[in-house]
């Protein structure tokens, strides 16, 4: 779901960035055109507990030693908070980065690194979600891998170059926006998503949440296919109400 989860998170901004204007407080350049790159990207960060996960495969051996030592870890937390009803979990997949908790914490982070690092820090959150955004386009190929590193790169510079000094504090209204709405999008599979952890449900710390049954869908089936096709078209009209 790693083209879905992108397009998902750059709708959405897009989206947003477009009621904004038409409310009277239009967003500027900067925060449409930077927010929309990095919300995809953030967008496949809580997939980052999987070894085989398109984040894992964005920056080469760096990012799957990372994804993988992200999902024992997670895999550890579950199983010490886990309740008596709670299903055991083997691989820490969908677990802790599934959940609302991660995607506001990654959010402060994201906010904090721009509040006192400025354009150094912005940088930084851009390379690695740009490259994300882009790897989502080459999931499985091996060039992917150099398409992602040099685009963040080229985009990292771009800001650097021509981007205000400070005042990057924002960057972590993208980030936590693209993350949860990769949690959304997770709970509409059949599968769903501990959203609500640490919070008690029916006696399950780790009770998934998924939409209604008429809403849900396999992954890689063709209603995700059609959703994917929707938020682009979403995507597109935002972007043209916001260019007009």
């Amino acid at each position: 779901m790693g083209s879905s989860h992108a397009v998902s998170g750059a709708a959405g901004w897009l989206g947003g960035c477009a009621v904004l204007a038409a409310a009277g407080a239009p967003a500027g350049p900067p925060v449409v055109v930077v927010g929309t790159v990095i919300a995809a990207g953030a967008a496949l960060l809580p997939d980052c507990d999987h070894p085989s996960s398109c984040v894992a495969y964005t920056f080469g051996p760096v990012s799957r030693f990372v994804c993988r030592r992200i999902g024992r870890a997670c895999a550890v937390l579950h199983a010490r908070t886990r309740t008596p009803l709670d299903v055991r979990d083997l691989d820490g997949h969908r677990t802790l980065t599934h959940t609302v908790l991660f995607a506001l914490v990654t959010g402060l982070l994201a906010a904090a690194g721009g509040w006192l690092g400025g354009i150094v820090a912005a940088a930084v959150v851009t390379f690695a979600t740009t490259g994300l955004a882009i790897r989502a386009l080459w999931p499985k190929r091996k060039r992917g891998t150099l398409g992602a590193t040099l685009g963040g790169l080229v985009t990292a510079a771009a800001l650097v170059t021509f981007g205000p000094a400070d005042g990057w504090w924002w960057l972590g209204v993208p980030v936590a926006f693209g993350c949860l709405a990769h949690i959304a999008g997770d709970a509409m599979t059949n599968t769903g998503v501990p959203a609500l952890f640490p919070l008690p449900i029916g006696g399950r710390r780790w009770r998934r949440l998924r939409t209604p049954r008429m809403l849900r869908f396999g992954t890689g089936g063709r209603a995700e296919h059609l959703v994917r096709w929707l938020l682009v078209a979403g995507a597109i009209g935002a972007g043209w109400l916001l260019a007009v």
